[in-house]
């Protein structure tokens, strides 16, 4: 058993005998444990006394190990999905040849819409149901390009601009004015359809690396 000695910094034994190995100091309510203690006299008044040297570097506090935080992991980033270049250009594949056709055929719809013989009145129908699809596929198109997760950088500025054509197309309300083929609202959605669908054939030309 040993006991401390106030202020002197030193573990006193109760009795006189010197003890090895591991030694045990009570330090304001804390204990120490020395693995590695190291025995020395010392002589006050002319009794002979082991003091006992804590060797720092050896010892430990329970609590103080205890207290010790742990290091917070560092949260791995969740990366961004993103869509292939296929999965874009598929969506215009599917709509590419019914946009095309009908920016062909612009003239000859415009003839018949001025023409008073059956054969411009069949022709002139047919074009304003063309221009109804047209619109709603541009609709469709852009709604499913939307569905997709980010596009690669390689074509992103592309698809950008593939939007903006086909938001201007599909907002044209052809489905609605056409209901009456020969009506004057259906003449203008027509023709608004016909200014609309030139900025999406430049934009079809631009996709024709992905889409061959």
């Amino acid at each position: 058993m040993t006991s401390w000695l106030p202020g002197s910094g030193i573990c006193l034994p109760r009795q006189s005998r010197r003890r090895s190995g591991a030694a045990s100091c009570r330090l304001e309510g804390i204990v120490l444990r020395c693995p590695y203690a190291v025995i020395m006299k010392a002589h006050i008044g002319g009794a002979a006394l082991a003091a006992c040297l804590l060797i720092l570097t050896g010892c430990a506090s329970p609590q103080a190990a205890s207290s010790a935080t742990s290091p917070t992991p560092t949260a791995t980033p969740t990366p961004t999905p993103t869509a292939s270049i296929a999965q874009f250009a598929s969506i215009i594949t599917e709509h590419e040849t019914d946009w095309r056709d009908y920016e062909e055929k612009i003239g000859t719809c415009a003839f018949a819409s001025i023409g008073k013989t059956p054969t411009d009145f069949a022709k002139r129908t047919a074009c304003r149901f063309t221009a109804q699809t047209v619109t709603v596929t541009a609709k469709t198109a852009a709604r499913e390009m939307r569905a997709l997760p980010k596009p690669p950088t390689e074509i992103d500025a592309l698809v950008t601009r593939t939007l903006t054509s086909l938001d201007r197309l599909g907002k044209n309300d052809a489905t609605t004015a056409c209901k009456d083929t020969e009506s004057d609202s259906c003449d203008a959605a027509e023709t608004q359809a016909n200014g609309d669908i030139r900025p999406l054939i430049s934009v079809l030309d631009a996709w024709k690396p992905y889409t061959r």
